[in-house]
């Protein structure tokens, strides 16, 4: 007995000791720097301590200084934030081409006689057997004499693709058909639609949605894992010169589960959520075999499943309540039916699977709300729900969006086609687009990806313009905040990221500008100047 209590004696006086040793210090610390945290209740701080992977302290530059880091950066009083996280991107490989020279089509909409210019002058200096490839836009699209038949005699036998800017519709001559392995006669895939020639019922070349994604889909995945390997490094290591840290990537490119593994072998310099997005009918579903999150290294997962309900107004094929203003005859259409898409749900919520669910137009964005009311309702909150873009929930939608618990995720670049939209919607109809403060204030969470341009701060800035619904224009901090704290919470991770604070991932950027100080107008002009991911730096233009 007395032997048992001299042991516990030893124990505890060791586990004392243990206690009383200093802790050793952090590996890394950046002092003298405005540290905008991310954390409501106290969202400045002067100095950050990194310790491994996380964060290990935030305060004063005096107390972060005394912690006697391995290593100290001096931030020359720069602005410190937590990394951008994109929640909605399309990173991908595209096999050799030429690219059709002209400005980019959302700036510029080209006229087919324009695009039929620019296919001939491409054509004459591209290498024979090489790929054409060009952007358009609605007027393109809209001329009925945008077929293959028109456009074959252009290109000397060399496959072409001329592909909207919003990512929803290409047009593909004869030869690129064939290399992509598409007959005459090629029916209708789920989901999606081929243009026909009137006479003969035969393929025009024209493609929308699930047919154009599945198309493009076997041309991005030409190039070879090496090629991959690379477009998908080029890609992060952009972002991680914008202080891009977290990228949840839309697989519309290349399969998730088979591009999982070389990315995690590529070592990327940010983190890679990779998104599924089945190229099969919605009925035929079925979950992953382990369920919501699939770890493959500490910096690449997959989880999530991605659909695209409807298209754009662009194309006039996202679905909407009313008629289109230039269109009366139609109000869109939907991808998948309404019992599809609740068979999916249901699938869904029994698997633990998230679902991301693309929704522009009001209809569709109905179609959407009355499925999650009625397969699970307020069950849904656990799994955070998604609606990508979401440009048509409307007001009276807002209190039943927050209530199922949906998250919705914006890309600012689309505030930025007023002129479009109220040809398509007209006026009214446009100014309840994009009303990204109103569903905010009513309690649905909020999260920013690019879907397109990376620079998150061109992104910012089209936030804080908002020309397509100005009451609505975000402030740089609550674009700042959708971007990180918003994004992390639409991937279940705003416990780890999103924010700088002790326990924190060290997912930090020093940027080259005060983005909470410069006119909007000077925001595109930011990069980071030190991008630190897991407590690594990955980029850093201080050298």
């Amino acid at each position: 007995m007395r032997v048992r209590g001299l042991t516990g004696t030893l124990v505890l006086l060791g586990a004392l000791g243990a206690l009383a040793q200093p802790a050793p210090p952090p590996d890394l610390a950046i002092v003298n720097a405005r540290v905008y945290t991310g954390v409501p209740a106290t969202p400045w701080a002067e100095a950050v301590a990194i310790r491994a992977s996380t964060i290990d302290a935030v305060g004063t530059s005096l107390a972060i200084r005394a912690a006697g880091a391995a290593r100290t950066i001096d931030a020359g009083g720069r602005l410190l934030i937590p990394g951008f996280n994109d929640a909605h991107a399309h990173p991908g490989a595209m096999p050799e081409h030429t690219a059709l020279e002209g400005p980019p089509a959302v700036e510029h909409d080209p006229t087919l006689d324009e695009i039929v210019a620019r296919v001939k002058a491409a054509a004459a200096k591209a290498p024979a057997g090489q790929w054409l490839v060009g952007e358009i836009g609605s007027l393109t699209l809209d001329d009925p004499r945008a077929t293959r038949e028109l456009l074959d005699p252009l290109t000397g036998g060399r496959p072409l693709m001329l592909t909207s800017w919003t990512g929803h519709g290409s047009i593909f001559n004869t030869a690129a058909l064939r290399l992509l392995r598409v007959g005459d006669t090629e029916p209708d895939p789920p989901g999606g639609f081929f243009g026909r020639s009137a006479a003969t019922h035969t393929l025009n070349g024209v493609a929308h949605e699930y047919a154009d994604y599945e198309l493009r889909q076997r041309l991005t995945m030409i190039p070879d894992r090496a090629a991959q390997v690379k477009a998908f490094r080029a890609f992060a290591e952009e972002a991680s010169r914008f202080g891009i840290t977290s990228v949840q990537a839309m697989m519309t490119a290349f399969p998730a589960a088979d591009a999982a593994g070389w990315i995690a072998q590529a070592g990327l310099p940010v983190r890679m959520r990779l998104i599924d997005f089945p190229m099969t009918a919605m009925a035929a579903w079925t979950a992953p075999i382990s369920r919501t999150v699939r770890s493959t290294s500490p910096l690449v997962t997959i989880s999530g499943t991605k659909w695209i309900v409807d298209g754009t107004p662009v194309e006039r094929l996202a679905l909407l309540r009313a008629p289109y203003a230039d269109a009366a005859a139609t109000r869109g259409r939907a991808n998948v039916t309404d019992r599809d898409l609740r068979q999916f749900l249901s699938r869904a919520l029994d698997a633990g699977e998230q679902p991301m669910l693309h929704a522009v137009g009001d209809g569709a964005i109905a179609m959407v709300l009355d499925a999650l009311q009625d397969t699970g309702g307020t069950r849904w909150k656990t799994l955070r729900p998604r609606i990508e873009h979401g440009d048509l929930l409307q007001a009276d939608d807002f209190a039943r969006a927050a209530r199922i618990g949906v998250v919705l995720v914006q890309n600012p670049s689309h505030f930025m086609i007023a002129p479009l939209l109220q040809q398509r919607l007209g006026a009214a109809r446009t100014a309840t687009t994009d009303q990204v403060k109103g569903s905010t204030a009513a309690g649905v969470p909020f999260a920013i990806g690019s879907d397109g341009v990376t620079s998150p701060f061109l992104n910012i800035m089209f936030a804080a313009l908002n020309p397509t619904s100005p009451s609505q224009a975000l402030t740089v901090e609550e674009s700042v905040a959708a971007y990180t704290r918003g994004s992390a919470f639409a991937e279940f991770a705003e416990r780890r990221k999103g924010s700088i604070a002790p326990g924190m991932l060290a997912d930090v950027a020093l940027l080259s500008q005060d983005i909470f100080k410069v006119p909007v107008p000077d925001l595109p002009r930011t990069t980071s100047v030190l991008t630190i991911v897991n407590g690594r730096i990955v980029h850093d233009a201080t050298k």
